[in-house]
């Protein structure tokens, strides 16, 4: 997840005026006719209607489209240890966005990213696959024609990436680019086009300055009115994490600008981030140790503008109930407190946790069903054993909504380990400490918006990995859906425009009633399981 600018149309219109009859024909009839035809054609201009162009996404560069297609990160693929880092350049605004500034360097891992491969692919979408030449920077060449279907292709060749993030406390940082990879043998870079995903005045999303690199599974938050996008993976087959730390600030037409901030503590992908207030938790995610098999953990850090990361867990020692990835998290300001939920769990022996029957024995076959409670001025975990989730997944849409005047907490979609996609729709109460089960899901399957994508307590749920009817993987179960649910009315709505950009592993944010969806993948499971990772951003405002 081509720009696609607003068109407004608008025409001319001409008066002919009248003659006067020689046969004696009144100055005042002659005006009266001249006011009649300047109230038609003024009729005639009212009738002109406005046209409003869907957008989509766009690469990265100021603007454009850089269409990577990626995996999905509830698949058990394995990261592997990164390392490198480079001193940033002095202070300039990039085309992508990107601000740089000159700061001292610390130890950041890096890793090998490939060239991007293969069509985006996808039931109900239009096809939008963008690559970008990213040759040491972490720029691109835009290509933009103000018509109704712009055609934007670039070609990566899959550069030589640094990361070098900024000292702590600091909002602004070096430039990255995507590390050289080699692409899945006998993968092919395509050159397609970008149409638009939608026409007309119904048409409600539009691109945003794309993220400098191109990633998936990160977690996300909202600080200072900018979205906050920290770790994740980049493309390959493993699953390789890293801990590259952004901000976006929004701006209008969607050109705003990324900058690079310190990394996290520790490079992890899967984490789950929860804003609250002014500041951004980051719970568990799975991390690459130098030896051994990736391993998911229970960390706890925290993000704070002005400030930086801090490693609750090294602080004080504070840690998630289990080691975990891909669990759903929120922030009720009535209770002021954040509630986690679910997730994959390295706590196999746990009487919580299943596998789902699969017979799976290691860590990615487990799910868990606890629902536990963190206080976030206090600094640690307040009740770990809150009325268990009815159905353990991971990856699945946590929302906080209100329903008769009270707190109500949703668990929509998500994924049971290797047992498939889940289409439950779980509500629960913080007072009763119940779960109930309301509608389910559309369809199967995990959506890409996991982190409170509520706009005027409404959930829009858009993107993601979906399974119908029991049907095997494949890069065509990634899709572009947009679904409204209603918590009082307990119904889904399935007629809102498509953004067109198959994907999962987003990270997204409301911010100024605008749903945000960044980054994310689709997977190639014909190719060794390659993820394949883009930096397309898109925005949604109902």
């Amino acid at each position: 997840m081509g720009e696609n600018d607003d068109r407004v149309g608008e025409h001319d219109s001409g008066m002919s005026e009248g003659e006067q009859s020689s046969k004696g024909r009144s100055r005042r009839g002659l005006l009266a006719l001249l006011a009649a035809g300047t109230v038609g054609a003024g009729l005639g201009v009212a009738a002109l209607s406005e046209r409003f162009d869907g957008e989509g996404d766009s690469p990265p560069g100021a603007g454009t489209d850089e269409r990577s297609e990626n995996t999905s990160a509830s698949e058990s693929d394995e990261p592997s240890e990164t390392t490198g880092t480079d001193e940033p350049s002095a202070t300039t605004a990039t085309t992508s966005g990107l601000t740089e500034t000159d700061t001292p360097t610390t130890d950041t891992p890096t890793t090998d990213t490939p060239a991007q491969t293969g069509d985006t692919t996808g039931a109900e979408t239009s096809a939008e696959s963008d690559t970008s030449s990213e040759n040491g920077a972490a720029t691109d060449t835009e290509t933009r024609s103000e018509t109704d279907t712009e055609s934007e292709t670039s070609t990566e060749t899959g550069a030589s990436t640094t990361a070098t993030p900024a000292e702590s406390g600091t909002e602004t940082a070096a430039t990255d680019v995507p590390p050289e990879t080699d692409a899945p043998e006998g993968t092919e870079t395509p050159t397609t086009t970008d149409t638009e995903t939608s026409t007309g005045p119904a048409s409600q999303w539009r691109s945003e300055t794309p993220l400098p690199l191109a990633h998936s599974d990160a977690g996300g938050g909202v600080v200072d009115g900018r979205l906050l996008y920290f770790g994740g993976f980049d493309s390959g087959v493993d699953t390789n994490a890293v801990a590259q730390t952004f901000t976006y600030e929004p701006a209008e037409a969607g050109e705003g600008t990324w900058t690079r901030v310190e990394d996290l503590p520790k490079a992890v992908w899967g984490p789950c981030g929860v804003t609250v207030e002014n500041r951004v938790y980051s719970f568990g995610g799975v991390s690459n140790p130098a030896e051994g098999e990736n391993e998911p953990t229970d960390d706890i850090f925290v993000y704070e503008s002005g400030e930086g990361w801090r490693n609750l867990t090294a602080e004080s020692g504070v840690r998630c109930p289990y080691p975990n990835w891909a669990m759903g998290g929120i922030y009720d300001p009535e209770s002021r407190l954040v509630y986690c939920v679910g997730g994959g769990t390295g706590d196999t022996d746990a009487e919580t946790a299943t596998n789902h029957g699969t017979g799976g024995t290691t860590h990615w076959s487990f799910d868990e069903h606890r629902l536990w409670t963190f206080d976030p001025e206090a600094e640690e975990v307040v009740d770990d054993s809150l009325a268990q989730l009815p159905e353990a997944k991971r990856w699945p849409t946590v929302a906080r909504v209100v329903v008769d005047g009270r707190t109500k907490i949703h668990a929509l979609g998500g994924v049971k380990s290797t047992a498939g996609s889940t289409d439950s729709n779980f509500r629960y109460d913080p007072v009763d400490d119940e779960w109930e089960a309301a509608t389910p899901t559309p369809i199967p399957g995990h959506y890409a918006t996991t982190d409170n994508p509520v706009i005027d307590n409404q959930l829009y749920l858009s993107h993601g990995l979906f399974r119908e009817n029991g049907e095997s993987l494949s890069v065509d179960s990634f899709r572009s859906f947009c679904h409204r649910y209603d918590p009082v009315a307990d119904e889904f709505d399935t007629s809102l425009p498509d953004e067109g950009t198959p994907r999962v592993g987003c990270v997204d944010a409301v911010i100024d009633g605008r749903l945000y969806t960044v980054a994310g993948h689709v997977k190639r499971y014909d190719q060794q399981g390659y993820h394949d990772c883009m930096s397309v951003s898109s925005s949604f405002e109902p």
